[in-house]
């Protein structure tokens, strides 16, 4: 997600649906990137330092079609929660489905006004824009879902940057990102705070993340606070105030940190408030 201008990648290779979608969205300040194939959209979104914030595909593209350019997608780490909307002259019920159980969330049927496509832009990443502890409550909710049917363990991992050192948040981010697996996810809270989402890892498993974080990431700065579903708690609220609890607990001194990432002097703000503040302010 985008904490500035939302980015767009728009794949479409009609010369004219390009020009003038880009065009109307560039006028309401989305910043859009144009290919015309999917082979082009895959290697664009796989060197994009940051994932964009929705992508538009047309179903019938040369090479790679539409609907296997979306699955791809969908397999780059990162994109996994990224929106994805189809563009089609031919609205059939099984094409729709099949989009949809690949991965997208809404479809435009061609042709299209500039004003239906606003809507629809608007309606994903526009006026609702979510906070990073949305996100991340978000992401918990899915990945708690998928380990209750599954019964299998997943662990949270709140990351504290107490000094500031030479890497920018996102680069921080995208080092995090390549040490990762693919099913994980990375959220940046704030500059200093970040939440690793790790499906099907328990405790061991977390200790080892956090191992070869701190071989990877220079300086001795960093502390950890870690919770496992479903040991520490059996929904997201509940990890998220274990392992802020934990965090706290091993930065030891103040000044303390809670989710929303804000400095507390004396004892952390608690949770249920801490993040109401960070949505409202």
């Amino acid at each position: 997600m985008g904490y500035g201008k939302k980015s767009i990648l728009l794949v479409e290779d009609s010369t004219l649906t390009r020009f003038s979608s880009k065009r109307v969205l560039e006028s309401r300040g989305y910043i859009v990137t144009e290919v015309i194939s999917g082979e082009e959209a895959l290697v664009r979104a796989k060197e994009s330092l940051d994932p964009f914030d929705l992508v538009i595909v047309d179903i019938h593209l040369p090479g790679i079609d539409g609907l296997t350019t979306l699955k791809k997608i969908k397999e780059i780490p990162g994109y996994r929660y990224i929106p994805v909307m189809i563009l089609t002259a031919d609205a059939k019920v099984s094409m729709v489905k099949k989009a949809i159980q690949l991965g997208a969330v809404d479809y435009l049927c061609k042709p299209f006004t500039s004003e239906q496509l606003l809507q629809r832009v608007n309606k994903l990443i526009g006026h609702s824009e979510e906070t990073p502890r949305e996100v991340l409550e978000s992401i918990l909710r899915k990945e708690i879902n998928r380990a209750k049917r599954g019964n299998f363990k997943i662990s949270l991992v709140l990351v504290l940057r107490k000094m500031t050192n030479k890497l920018s948040t996102r680069d921080i981010e995208r080092r995090v990102r390549r040490m990762l697996r693919e099913i994980d996810e990375v959220i940046v809270l704030d500059d200093s705070l970040f939440a690793l989402v790790l499906p099907l890892t328990p405790t061991e498993g977390a200790a080892v993340v956090i191992e070869k974080f701190q071989k990877w990431m220079p300086g001795k700065e960093w502390h950890f606070g870690q919770a496992v579903y479903p040991e520490d708690g059996a929904d997201g609220k509940a990890l998220l105030e274990r392992a802020q609890e934990r965090l706290n607990k091993e930065s030891r001194k103040p000044p303390q940190v809670n989710v929303a990432g804000e400095i507390t002097p004396e004892t952390p703000m608690p949770l249920s408030a801490a993040l109401s503040k960070n949505e409202n302010g």
